[in-house]
């Protein structure tokens, strides 16, 4: 099932801040490139790598193909283990919010009725950090695939993860991912 989910996404995005800030669909269609992405897994994302940058314990990859242009990278650490993260910033809660719904939505959507869908708080030093919604295929032999909404202080994410369920378990502080990406983008 195909749908253009990212120019309504991209649409919502940033409003308020400045054109800088604003996200842009970085593919011709989205949905293909998800479902290509989500395919990939078991190569570890080998079709999209680009450069790459070694920290300690994780190598963060470029991302060939990037569904939110300039947001997107794969991730791969020491065990081998590998994601596709997409991550932006809300100016506030109210646009984290609707870019979270909205995400979700549109992602059910291309994912299709073979992915069951389960929404969780986030968990950051035992308290509510925010929330996510994660994506598992009916055969379980695939990544999930997963929305992130998270709040800290004054500042709100949205991360699209395509990868193994137990990472995401063990990523359980929202500093981690974040930390990780602020670094690469700095480079």
């Amino acid at each position: 099932m195909k749908t253009r989910f990212l120019p309504v996404l991209v649409g919502l995005s940033l409003a308020g801040c400045s054109a800088q800030d604003k996200l842009q669909v970085g593919v011709e269609d989205p949905c293909d490139s998800l479902q290509g992405i989500v395919a990939d897994y078991p190569s570890g994302f080998g079709n999209y790598r680009g450069k790459a940058i070694n920290f300690r314990s994780v190598t963060v990859f470029s991302a060939r193909e990037e569904i939110i242009k300039g947001h997107c990278e794969i991730w791969e650490w020491a065990n081998m283990d590998t994601a596709y993260v997409c991550s932006a910033t809300a100016p506030n809660s109210d646009v984290a919010s609707a870019l979270y719904d909205q995400s979700v939505a549109s992602i059910a959507q291309c994912l299709g009725g073979n992915w069951s869908q389960e929404e969780t708080d986030r968990i950051r030093d035992g308290e509510n950090a925010g929330i996510a919604t994660r994506f598992s295929e009916s055969t379980q032999a695939g990544p999930n695939v997963s929305v992130h909404r998270v709040g800290f202080r004054r500042n709100h994410s949205i991360y699209v993860y395509v990868g193994t369920p137990r990472r995401l378990t063990d990523l359980r502080s929202c500093g981690r991912l974040r930390s990780v990406s602020q670094r690469v983008r700095r480079i």
